[in-house]
């Protein structure tokens, strides 16, 4: 990660902690050795076994781009990981390894822990004044997305059917 992003997770994690007593931890591993399923849970399971609960870990194991998020036993039910991963992390996904640079990486490792770190804080009923803007602007965006379209296909019924009455 490049050094902005490693400042901000440090800031964002501090809060988070502070505010909710979760710790949020991202690990970047680039040992080749951890090149199958087994061996990346295995090493996931030593790590979750050093943290005290509660916590999460962003996983992204360089060599295999396979990325993983684990939660304490108590913590599993604070997020829906898929929703995370498709929604937050794999849009910015380079298609290509040699795309895979340090600010890609940052940027999609950023955007995921955001978005954890807002989960957590929301189901803790706190707020994250050192995280980006919240989904609800993507909620105001939408909205006003709707009503555009709403009012396209409002103007083309009514453009149809002025045209169908000039031709009867």
């Amino acid at each position: 990660m490049i050094p902005k992003s490693v400042g901000f997770v440090q800031t964002l994690s501090s809060e988070l902690r502070y505010k909710t007593g979760f710790s949020l931890y991202i690990d970047i591993n680039s040992d080749s050795s951890l090149d199958t399923l087994e061996k990346r849970k295995a090493y996931e399971e030593e790590v979750g076994a050093r943290l005290p609960p509660p916590y999460g870990v962003l996983f992204f194991f360089y060599p295999s781009k396979k990325i993983e998020i684990i939660l304490d036993q108590n913590s599993q039910k604070l997020l829906d990981f898929d929703r995370v991963f498709f929604s937050y992390i794999a849009p910015l996904l380079p298609e290509k390894d040699e795309d895979l640079t340090p600010q890609r990486i940052s940027a999609f490792l950023l955007n995921g822990y955001s978005e954890i770190a807002d989960r957590i804080a929301d189901k803790y009923n706190v707020k994250l004044e050192n995280n980006f803007p919240s989904s609800s602007v993507d909620s105001f965006v939408k909205i006003i997305l709707y009503i555009m379209l709403f009012i396209l296909i409002g103007l083309f019924i009514l453009v149809y059917s002025f045209r169908k009455k000039r031709k009867s």
